[in-house]
């Protein structure tokens, strides 16, 4: 069977004719810490400057820079981050040839079609992108509601065909932006929450994306912009430059507008008339969350809506003297799926779908329903059964002095109905102030006061907050991950869940004698206790390490270890051959994204140090599952730690390093579509079946961990995985990957997109990594006249 992506061949390559020149990049070396970041910077700059496409190569390890032979004079040098790089031409020009396929050919041949891409997109009328490489969206908004449009529009890149040809790969965007502008006229005052506002500006039918940094002293008319011919102010300049006939926003704008300041791309201060800055708006806000729901769209829409744009925008488009002819039909691939694994529970009970000797049959559609049946089941349970350790649970006061008793005992009720191997779930309840204002800094400070005032011992602790008050949006991250860091100096591991669900589905009832308490809402029964059973595996189970089910056959590797980087935390989840043996360790780094080769290296050694004592034998395949990008010297450390293991008989001789980077994010989406002609000539389109995918070339693929086994609204996003260190065979590392996408842990009703190894990373990095203001907190601290006395622990 064949599956239909959303990649469309470009038809003409042959007839692309284009010629480059190469030129040697020099004093621009891999060792620096800032390599990577100079490279984009130098593709950038010049492009830029060149008004063409440029992209750096390497060729045995020293970089090159490619640009389009024509009679554009290139500079002799760059001024970069802590460096200068110095250009010099190679001789003799070279011959695109765009069906060549090979990893050097392939990115410049990529590069020149995106660049061919953007101006005649960027000139369409009936378009706006808010910067260079974003999606294009239609200037009308698809609907409007509570003063919020939604925008629609598509995403393009330059891909190579899973046939090996060059092709765009097209997906649907959608941008919420508000349908009123800022105020023409502004003060001081009110210019303060816009200070650092996303706005789009229409520059007449130019649109596109600025952050509003400072509101000027001069109006629209005082302003004035510097050309060729002399001073002119800069309502004038905007009617001069912009193309007629005008927009009537414009003509219509009064003289005495107020002005804005922001900066380009190139860091140059830039001017910007109020009324024409129409606000950007966060896909956390609530006033846009109906909104955003209705922008999830089913596969058969999205197919269209892909098909319609393709035709309206990208079959037609010049660049210079170039045309590119686009296939209107998208490309087709052969159907390849994955087997479920099979799932062992406790009490030795195993679950398959492949139907295996031994083991539990269960059919696909019913896999998640029966997982989370079994886990009630008190014959099978939880794969891990121990004994609770210490609890802690830290409530507000006002929770405690309302609501907050029968919270307690209905959370206790449902932890121990669903883990009754624990022996009772008896936190030990701590309360702290909250009568003040709910911001970040209140609660802080009197969540590790009322810490201060108790004797803790190592334990676990489950801390409810309020959402914060400020208008930063995500200041409730901050609170969560000063808390859980706190609790953590205190041998505490802590998981925070917030005060809103409780606050909305309890209410205070009477009995019949009158005596007054609280108790769930009818209407909210059914939500409320499938809520307390996610807090219980989420903030209380897995906090505690309790596994709910684990793989009943081995991974092809021996060990797998997730890394991913947050705000100078580094977190690593080791997992062994069946994901029965797991372990995650944060360490504090000096790289916000990324680590230097020592840390790897020396955090690599001690893990797979343990995994070898723990096996009792050496190590014969590794593979690291990088969140996002994989830096160079993350490789080099990993490649050194495993040299040095090898050379002491903890890695086997014969053994392997794999590196994987799983994307989570994608500037263009891959999407598969299933689709079946009906009598009636008409297409019925379906998601992917879960464990579909497609392997592009040997080191890099896509892999539908979610799919039509478990409904969901919307269209199957594909998990790009790509191979940078190959050790495994590629297709054995992606069946791993799938394996543990499987141990959905956190919603075992459910499927995950990601593995476990990257899920229960990012789980902790979520809310102990997020950056908080320590400085502030200290402070407060420091207004008591007496400090408060710290229990030991």
């Amino acid at each position: 069977m064949e599956m239909e992506t959303n990649i469309f061949p470009v038809l003409n390559t042959k007839e692309l004719g284009f010629e480059y020149s190469t030129y040697r990049v020099r004093n621009l070396r891999r060792d620096q810490d800032e390599y990577f970041q100079n490279k984009e910077s130098l593709i950038r700059i010049l492009s830029f400057q060149l008004g063409a496409p440029v992209q750096v190569v390497e060729r045995d390890g020293e970089p090159y820079l490619v640009i389009p032979s024509d009679d554009t004079e290139v500079p002799k040098k760059v001024s970069l981050v802590r460096t200068v790089v110095y250009l010099e031409k190679v001789a003799g020009n070279t011959r695109l040839d765009f069906m060549a396929r090979n990893p050097e050919n392939d990115v410049i041949c990529l590069r020149f079609v995106q660049f061919m891409l953007q101006a005649p997109l960027w000139r369409d009328s009936r378009l706006w992108q808010p910067s260079a490489g974003m999606p294009y969206f239609e200037k009308r908004p698809v609907e409007e509601e509570n003063g919020i449009g939604r925008y629609r529009g598509f995403a393009v890149r330059a891909v190579i065909t899973p046939s090996g040809r060059i092709g765009l790969c097209v997906d649907i965007r959608s941008k919420y932006v508000c349908i009123d502008p800022i105020l023409v006229h502004l003060d001081r005052l009110r210019f303060r929450q816009f200070e650092g506002q996303k706005c789009i500006y229409h520059y007449g039918h130019q649109w596109y994306e600025v952050r509003i940094e400072t509101l000027s002293d001069l109006n629209v008319s005082e302003e004035l912009i510097q050309t060729n011919e002399g001073e002119i102010s800069l309502l004038d300049y905007i009617i001069e430059q912009c193309q007629k006939p005008l927009p009537s926003e414009l003509v219509e704008l009064p003289h005495d507008a107020a002005v804005l300041r922001y900066r380009n791309n190139r860091g140059e201060e830039r001017a910007a008339v109020a009324g024409l800055c129409y606000p950007v708006c966060d896909n956390q806000d609530n006033l846009m969350r109906r909104l955003h729901e209705r922008a999830i769209i089913p596969p058969h829409i999205r197919r269209g809506l892909i098909s319609r744009y393709v035709k309206r925008y990208l079959t037609n488009l010049r660049f210079r003297n170039a045309k590119l002819k686009i296939q209107e039909k998208a490309e087709r691939i052969s159907q390849q799926m994955f087997a479920v694994p099979d799932l062992e529970f406790g009490n030795g009970y195993k679950l398959s779908v492949q139907g295996k000797t031994g083991a539990n049959q269960v059919s696909l559609n019913n896999l998640g329903r029966r997982r989370l049946e079994l886990l009630r089941h008190h014959e099978v349970g939880f794969y891990v059964k121990e004994s609770f350790r210490k609890q802690y649970l830290i409530l507000p006061q006002s929770v405690w002095d309302s609501w907050g008793p029968q919270f307690v005992n209905d959370l206790t009720r449902v932890v121990n109905n669903l883990y009754p191997e624990g022996g009772g779930y008896e936190p030990e309840i701590i309360t702290y102030r909250d009568r003040g204002p709910r911001t970040y800094r209140e609660q802080g400070k009197a969540i590790m006061e009322a810490l201060d005032e108790h004797f803790l011992v190592p334990a676990y602790a489950m801390v409810m907050v309020h959402r914060t008050t400020e208008q930063q949006l995500r200041e409730h991250d901050a609170l969560a991950a000063m808390v859980i860091r706190d609790l953590r100096k205190r041998d505490i591991f802590a998981s925070v869940n917030h005060s809103e669900m409780g606050s909305r589905c309890y209410a205070m009832v009477s009995d019949r004698e009158g005596e007054l308490r609280y108790e769930v809402q009818q209407r909210e029964r059914s939500r409320f206790f499938g809520y307390l059973r996610n807090v219980t595996l989420n903030k209380i189970l897995l906090t505690n390490n309790c596994w709910p089910f684990v793989l009943a056959s081995r991974l092809h590797a021996d060990v797998t270890i997730g890394i991913d980087v947050k705000n100078q935390t580094a977190g690593f989840t080791v997992i062994g051959k069946h994901g029965a043996f797991l372990l995650t360790e944060l360490h504090v780094s000096r790289q916000k994204e990324k680590l230097l080769k020592p840390q790897v290296m020396t955090h690599l050694d001690e893990l797979l140090r343990q995994e070898c004592r723990r096996l009792g034998e050496p190590l014969r395949e590794v593979v690291i599952h990088r969140d996002g990008r994989c830096w160079q010297s993350e490789i080099d450390g990993a490649k050194a730690a495993i040299e040095k293991l090898r050379n002491e008989g903890v890695v086997a001789e014969e053994g392997t390093l794999t590196i994987l980077e799983i994307s989570k994010t994608a500037p263009v989406r891959l999407r598969l579509f299933e689709v079946h002609e009906t009598q009636e000539q008409r297409a019925h389109v379906e998601n992917p079946q879960i464990g579909t995918y497609t392997i592009i070339n040997n080191v890099e693929g896509f892999l539908c961990s979610t799919g039509r086994a478990f409904p969901r609204k919307g269209t199957v996003q594909p998990l790009h995985v790509r191979c940078v260190v190959e050790g495994l065979p590629f297709k054995q590392a992606l069946e791993d990957v799938y394996a543990l996408t499987t141990l959905s842990w956190t919603r075992p009703e459910d499927c995950s997109r990601y593995p476990i190894t990257l899920k229960l990373t990012d789980r902790w990095l979520v809310e102990e990594a997020s950056e908080y203001d320590e400085d502030a907190l200290r402070y407060l601290n420091e207004e008591d006249e007496q400090p408060k006395r710290r229990a030991s622990v």
